[in-house]
């Protein structure tokens, strides 16, 4: 065999072993040194953000993967924002055969989700098999939310669970003080949708999106799901406006 040929497939099982190493869980240390792992995994898997969940990591490679076409159980949950939302939403679930359900806790922030069971109470009620949560409005201008709230973000995610879901970014109307930095640090890109990149038409308040901004932000989080999330379903855009009402149930602000 000539040395030039020996080269090549010397190099061939490298590679093979290296790419290999990139998707294992074990790490392997030479001379106390840990050997770095390719990028070989996440180019093939794509978001490989692990969950972190109270100082542990779970979940640790999941592939993006084709669109789920089952009917699904979706929870929509979080503040005020999501009350024009669900009303598109709902055309979604009635075009492409789901169910919904949606929970509006007004003036509710991560600090209230991340200290109480509340997600996990309707978590258990309505068993979804999909979660999308609009949260954050209420925290936009918040000192130090990053140091702060960011335990509070990973109790919410360790009542979600394995469960797929998406997180939906609030609707700035200003520049914020880090609510869509800790999200997006958290949750990772495909179960992040940066609500802060659209325009609205807004209500006198000035936050809350009119009607016809609301179902745009919504058609804008389908075709994410769909296309870009880490869990794709089925959410073709409704050819009807349908009727019925959400099925919502409706929480007061929370008085400590």
């Amino acid at each position: 065999m000539k040395s030039g040929f020996r080269i090549v497939i010397i190099m061939v099982v490298v590679t093979a072993l290296l790419s290999a190493y990139s998707f294992s869980k074990p790490k392997i240390e030479v001379c106390g040194n840990e050997v770095k792992k390719s990028k070989i995994s996440e180019f093939v898997l794509g978001d490989t953000l692990p969950l972190y969940i109270e100082g542990v990591y779970t979940s640790e490679y999941k592939p993006r993967v084709g669109i789920d076409s089952s009917k699904q159980k979706i929870l929509l949950i979080g503040d005020s924002m999501l009350e024009q939302f669900r009303w598109r939403l709902r055309d979604y679930c009635k075009e492409n055969g789901h169910e919904m359900a949606s929970v509006i806790w007004y003036s509710s922030q991560t600090e209230w989700y991340g200290t109480t069971d509340t997600l996990k109470y309707f978590i258990n009620k309505e068993k979804p098999t999909y979660i999308i949560l609009i949260l954050g409005a209420n925290e936009l201008f918040v000192r130090d939310i990053i140091k702060i709230r960011t335990p509070y973000v990973k109790h919410i995610l360790e009542q979600i669970g394995e469960i797929p879901y998406i997180w939906v970014g609030p609707p700035n109307w200003r520049e914020d003080t880090g609510i869509n930095e800790m999200i997006l640090a958290n949750v990772g890109s495909r179960r992040y949708f940066p609500s802060k990149n659209l325009t609205y038409k807004r209500y006198a308040d000035g936050a809350h999106p009119k009607p016809e901004s609301a179902f745009m932000w919504a058609d804008s989080v389908a075709s994410f799901i769909m296309t870009k999330s880490r869990y794709p379903i089925l959410l073709n855009t409704p050819t009807q406006k349908y009727s019925g009402s959400p099925n919502s149930t409706i929480l007061q602000p929370w008085k400590k």
